[in-house]
């Protein structure tokens, strides 16, 4: 049997020792996307506990400190896809103009061919083209 006695989970005065965070890691998490959820998963603790030792320990609430992490991330990854993009890759330019230029693709869909249809149909019947169209058809 061991003499060496098992660290105890509580400090001198009885309280819980606070689980340690590695911020570090919390912050490769957000800037990958992850919500406070799923890191508080994957370290091991409460999304409430993550949350209040923020407050505690970063000063500032968890929806900002995330928001900034997540933001941070985000502009990373948009200048590695710039990045690719100014070597020529063609889908990337073509992604990166719809999403920050607004550029789309022009195309009708079947219904919006259908509406223009209907309305060319409409159009006829009240200016009495169909009528002379029926009328030729029937005499032919």
């Amino acid at each position: 049997m061991s003499n060496k006695k098992e660290k105890s989970p509580f400090d001198r005065g009885g309280r819980r020792t606070p689980y340690p965070i590695n911020w570090d890691e919390v912050d490769k998490f957000l800037m990958a996307g992850a919500s406070g959820v799923q890191i508080a998963s994957v370290i091991g603790i409460t999304y409430e506990t993550l949350y209040e030792r923020c407050v505690k320990e970063k000063k500032k609430p968890w929806s900002e400190y995330s928001l900034e992490k997540k933001q941070k991330g985000n502009s990373m990854l948009l200048g590695k896809q710039y990045q690719i993009a100014m070597k020529g890759n063609v889908t990337m330019l073509v992604w990166l103009g719809k999403q920050r230029l607004g550029q789309r693709e022009k195309f009708l869909d079947d219904n919006e061919n259908i509406v223009q249809s209907l309305t060319d149909l409409k159009k006829a019947v009240l200016d009495g083209t169909l009528l002379k169209l029926l009328s030729n058809e029937t005499n032919e």
